[in-house]
C-alpha cells in the first residue's frame, strides 16, 4: 500500500509550508507533492522550493487551469516519472490533521471495495463540526435556491434538506453523496476509473463533479465522523477573487455542472442567468455594508 499526498498551492506558501512541516512527519505517507498553480505573488513557489527532499517534491504548471487542473497535472507528473500509488491524499494547505485519522481512513477504504472515497468530518478552527463537511447531491431546485440571498431565506429549508443533520453525524460511518474537498483520500484505481478530476470547471463545484461521476460508478463516499481534521479556511482565494469575479466563476461552474450531470435543458439555464442578475444587485448592496462592518 502507496499513499501519496497532493496539495495544490496558489499564492498560499505560508499555509503550504505549515502543511508540509506537519505532514512530512507521518510515516503512513509515502511522499508529498506541492503543485504550484502558477503562482502569482512574488517568490510563492520559490520560497517553497527550500523543502524539496527525498520525500517531498515541489513543481509547477505551466499555466493556472484552476483546481483540478492543478490536480490533474500533479496525478499525470507521478505517472510519467513511473510512480504508482495505491490512495491519494487531496488536501487544501490550511488544514490540521492527526496520522491515526489518516490511517483509519485508508484502513477503511483497505477493507471495502465499494468505498471509493473518504474523510473525517471537518471542524473549523474553534474546534467545532463544520456543518457542510460534508452535504446531499446538488439538484437543479437547491441551485436556484442558493443562487440569491433573498431565495435562501425565503426557501431555507430546501437548503437544509440538502444537508446531513446532526443524528447523522452521531453515526461513526456515515455514507455521504459528496464530502468537502478541503481534505479526502481516494482510491488510485477510481480515479482512474472516472478519469480523474473535470478540468471544465475553474473553481466550484469540484466536489459535486467528483462525486456525481464516483456514483455514476458504482462507488460510494463516506464520512468518519469519530475522527476529524481543522480546516482553518485560508483567506487566498478571497485575495484573489473580488466578490464579482467569484459569482461569475460560480455560476460558469453551476451551468456546466446541471447541464452535464442534471441535464437541465436550456429555459433552465436562462433562470440561472436571471438569477445571477439578481445576485449581482444583492452584492452592490453587500460589499459597501461589509467593508463598513469589517473596519
Amino acid at each position: 500500500m502507496k499513499v501519496v499526498s497532493i496539495v495544490v498551492n496558489f499564492n498560499d506558501e505560508e499555509d503550504t509550508k505549515k502543511f508540509l512541516e506537519m505532514m512530512n512527519k507521518y510515516e503512513v505517507i509515502d511522499k508529498i507533492l506541492v503543485v504550484d498553480n502558477k503562482s502569482t505573488k512574488k517568490d510563492s513557489y520559490e520560497n517553497l522550493l527550500i523543502y524539496k527532499s527525498s520525500k517531498i517534491e515541489i513543481i509547477q504548471t505551466d499555466k493556472n487551469g484552476g483546481y483540478n487542473y492543478g490536480i490533474n497535472y500533479g496525478i499525470k507528473y507521478l505517472e510519467s516519472r513511473k510512480e504508482s500509488y495505491d490512495y491519494f491524499i487531496i488536501s487544501n494547505p490550511d488544514i490540521s490533521i492527526e496520522e491515526n485519522a489518516i490511517k483509519k481512513v485508508i484502513d477503511i477504504l483497505e477493507k471495502n471495495d465499494n468505498y471509493a472515497m473518504g474523510s473525517p468530518r471537518m471542524y473549523d478552527k474553534n474546534m467545532k463540526p463544520i456543518r457542510r463537511s460534508s452535504w446531499k447531491k446538488r439538484t437543479y431546485l437547491r441551485d436556484v435556491v442558493h443562487s440569491t440571498r433573498f431565495l435562501e431565506l425565503i426557501f431555507y429549508k430546501v437548503l437544509r434538506n440538502g444537508e446531513y443533520c446532526s443524528n447523522d453525524y452521531k453515526n461513526s460511518i456515515l455514507e455521504v453523496e459528496a464530502i468537502s474537498g478541503a481534505f479526502f483520500i481516494v482510491k488510485n484505481k477510481v480515479l482512474k476509473e472516472i478519469n480523474y478530476f473535470d478540468e471544465n470547471v475553474f473553481l466550484f463545484y469540484e466536489e459535486d463533479i467528483l462525486s456525481k461521476k464516483i456514483e455514476e460508478k458504482g462507488y460510494k463516499i463516506f464520512s468518519l465522523n469519530s475522527e476529524k481534521f481543522i480546516h482553518y479556511e485560508s483567506k487566498s482565494i478571497g485575495k484573489t477573487f473580488s466578490y464579482f469575479k467569484k459569482m461569475r466563476e460560480m455560476l460558469k461552474s453551476r451551468i456546466y455542472f446541471q447541464k452535464k450531470y442534471n441535464h437541465i435543458n436550456n429555459i433552465q439555464v436562462a433562470f440561472l442567468y436571471v438569477l445571477y442578475f439578481f445576485r449581482c444587485i444583492e452584492l452592490l448592496i453587500e460589499v459597501p455594508i461589509r467593508k463598513i462592518l469589517s473596519k
